[in-house]
């Protein structure tokens, strides 16, 4: 005997998915109270008067101006950067979007010779649907789980480049602190990408169960797509992004070497 219901199932699905975007924008909400803009904003921080730790901070020289605004540069400039790599790489995926959606289409729509009739069921005694069908619906699966990476990508791209100079900023103030922002930036990603593909999924099974009904064999096999798509947009992100990063890291040490004369992988060149 199942624990939950069919209802209960169906309710769960969709809940467990806002909860957890729920909490990503929570966490990055936390995070977004670490400002990268000088002034005294900070004096709003909490001490038992309000301005008890924000003194402390410029006592410490935990507020220094320059190394605020130096952090304030650095990260607009990673985030133009990241944001200039993403756009220019998903100009090329978009267009192996294109291309593999056709093929996938061509190749499964002509395994009955792209018949509209329905076809006996290869695990069950009934009629499934056409494979015509079955590939439109896969095609269009493969595309959706296809932007539905390339957004996760994006945005996670955005809470990362988000969160470095916060994270900077705080490990002024210990290792306790810079570890809580990252650690809760990973979460925004974590939880909000996860989150989103489940009912992004949810959403996508539910509407092909309008057509197939009753005809699982054809539904989870059109709905294998969005798997496909999302795999493919994030091979090409993971690959990408590394052969970016690599080349970001190089140039970071030749420019230490260049202009400040620091030998390349020392350590006292931050990048």
């Amino acid at each position: 005997m199942a624990i939950l219901g069919e209802l209960g199932t169906e309710i769960l699905i969709p809940v467990c998915g806002v909860v957890g975007i729920v909490f990503a924008v929570a966490q990055w909400f936390i995070v977004s109270k670490v400002k990268v803009t000088p002034g005294a904003a900070s004096a709003a921080g909490g001490g038992k008067n309000g301005y008890g730790d924000y003194l402390i901070e410029e006592e410490e020289g935990l507020n220094d101006h320059n190394v605020v605004v130096k952090c304030a540069e650095i990260q607009t400039a990673i985030s133009e950067g990241a944001t200039s790599f993403l756009f220019t790489m998903y100009q090329y995926v978009g267009m192996f979007m294109v291309v593999f959606a056709a093929v996938i289409f061509v190749f499964l729509g002509s395994i009955e010779g792209f018949s509209t009739k329905g076809q006996p069921c290869t695990y069950s005694t009934g009629t499934c649907k056409p494979a015509l069908y079955t590939a439109l619906f896969s095609t269009a699966s493969f595309l959706l789980g296809a932007i539905t990476s390339l957004v996760s990508g994006f945005l996670g791209m955005k809470i990362a480049t988000y969160a470095n100079a916060r994270t900077t900023l705080e490990a002024r103030k210990g290792v306790g602190k810079a570890f809580i922002t990252a650690f809760r930036s990973g979460a925004v990603m974590g939880f909000l990408l996860s989150s989103s593909g489940l009912v992004v999924l949810y959403i996508t099974i539910n509407v092909f169960k309008m057509y197939y009904g009753d005809d699982w064999e054809g539904l989870f096999e059109s709905i294998t797509g969005y798997g496909l798509g999302g795999s493919s947009m994030a091979l090409f992100g993971r690959v990408g992004g590394g052969i970016y990063t690599k080349a970001a890291d190089v140039g970071a040490d030749l420019v230490g070497k260049v202009e400040r004369n620091i030998p390349e992988d020392d350590p006292r060149n931050p990048a």
